[in-house]
């Protein structure tokens, strides 16, 4: 009996090395163990991590590259900026494409990406795969997809993905259509297999042609702690039933096009972010359209300008609806009114709350909040100039203005952009008090110069 016992006990004992022995993952070095990046992965195995050397990889076997599917790591040994892939402008010519449905236990960490020319993702492409991406600088690179909406792409292009993207800066890159010159997150059918949830979390989207993130199509993106500057077009767009989580403790800054824009139903939630000195024909800092709903809070919105209307908000409801909540509004100028907020509403609603409108300009009339039709409701908010300001009388049922004050808000320093409240301010239930806002010392600490409320307004 204890021989058969023992015998028992060896047979299990041989069964869990044999298992340990498999779960063993390796390390294959490139190009010591193989020429080229391809080659180790095509010699990897689900664990393995493929260790890339420093230097600049080029051609065949360095260049759109392939996971296959694989649950590895791709790593390079010393960081972006010592190991460049370099597709050398050809066309048809990315990084990497992930198109095996990958998870996200298939990584690439640390890798500059440069050159790219392709239809879709120059630097990067996804379809039906998950990886993450990390530590990546992916930089100059080119969609040349038509001028057609949910096409572009120009550093990195998503479609039906859960990529999990952290760590990276997307910049200077370009994409003909305009859409996501930076990033393009898209999902278009019906079946798939992932929630079509990217994310984009501590990264750096700058200097693209194009939007800097462009959603488009029942994409549901996360999107947090994230530099958005810079951008030539806007700077967050979500368009066609793309609505996200949060949008969270983000920096918006200088890009030529609205910083946040809504369209075609979709739905947006900003908090604890910082819009400023943006630049549209509508909407400066924020843009949102008949049939989207957009959601506001513990944000600051300034110096955004607006050639036409709502320097800072622009809303031109139907059906969808806007809440905004705990917001500083100050200093954003608009041509022709509603340099603060320009809000007009038909068969929806406009809540504006516990938020401070103050110090905004306009050539044309009421320079803080210019709005008309139903349902605006403005509660418990310091507005400069009060009911003159704003040029409408409340009637209890179209127009509600209940408990709001009119008076100096007592910004730390207005003129260098610093937009937090004194111990003594009589907003101080009002405006953006979040602790990420509290720690931005200047919105304006973005570029070589800072650029101060007084030089903005006279240009």
């Amino acid at each position: 009996m204890n021989i058969h016992r023992g015998c028992v006990y060896i047979f299990i004992y041989l069964i869990l090395l044999c298992g340990n022995i498999s779960t063993f993952s390796a390390t294959i070095d490139v190009p010591a163990d193989r020429p080229t990046i391809q080659s180790g992965i095509d010699a990897a195995k689900d664990g393995d991590t493929v260790l890339v050397a420093d230097g600049i990889y080029k051609g065949e076997g360095n260049v759109n590259i392939d996971f296959k599917g694989k649950r590895i790591t791709v790593k390079s040994q010393n960081g972006a900026k010592a190991t460049i892939i370099d597709c050398e402008e050809e066309v048809e010519t990315r990084g990497f494409t992930f198109h095996n449905e990958e998870t996200n236990d298939s990584v690439l960490d640390g890798f500059t990406i440069r050159n790219g020319v392709h239809e879709l993702g120059g630097g990067i492409y996804c379809s039906n795969a998950s990886p993450t991406i990390k530590n990546c600088v992916i930089t100059k690179n080119r969609s040349i997809a038509p001028n057609l909406e949910g096409l572009g792409g120009g550093g990195i292009y998503c479609f039906n993905s859960d990529a999990i993207i952290t760590a990276c800066k997307i910049i200077d890159n370009s994409a003909n259509s305009g859409h996501g010159g930076g990033v393009l997150f898209t999902f278009t059918g019906i079946a798939r297999k992932t929630k079509s949830q990217p994310s984009l979390i501590n990264c750096t989207i700058s200097k693209n042609d194009g939007d800097g993130i462009f959603c488009y199509d029942d994409v549901k993106p996360i999107i947090k702690d994230c530099t958005i500057s810079l951008n030539n077009g806007m700077g967050i767009v979500f368009n066609r039933f793309a609505r996200g989580k949060p949008i969270t403790n983000c920096l918006i800054t200088q890009n030529r096009g609205s910083g946040i824009d809504c369209r075609y139903y979709s739905y947006m939630n900003i908090t604890d972010s910082i819009i400023t000195r943006n630049r549209a024909e509508f909407g400066g800092g924020i843009y949102c359209d008949r049939s989207s709903i957009i959601e506001v809070s513990e944000c600051v919105i300034a110096q955004n300008v607006a050639t036409k209307s709502g320097g800072g908000i622009y809303l031109d409801l139907k059906w969808g609806h806007a809440e905004i909540t705990h917001c500083t509004i100050a200093h954003n100028t608009a041509k022709a009114e509603g340099g603060g907020v320009y809000a007009i509403i038909e068969f929806s609603f406009f809540n504006l709350s516990n938020s401070i409108v103050w110090g905004n300009n306009t050539n044309g009339d009421h320079a803080e909040f210019a709005g008309g039709g139903r349902r605006i409701t403005i509660k418990s908010c310091n507005i400069q100039d009060g009911l003159e300001g704003i040029g409408h009388e409340p009637d209890g049922n179209w127009f509600t203005y209940i408990n709001n004050i009119d008076a100096d808000p007592l910004f730390v320093d207005a003129d260098r952009g610093d937009y937090r409240l004194k111990e003594n301010s009589p907003a101080a239930a009002m405006g953006a008090q979040s602790s990420s806002i509290r720690k931005a010392l200047s919105v304006t600490a973005v570029g070589k110069k800072l650029v101060k409320w007084g030089e903005l307004k006279r240009r």
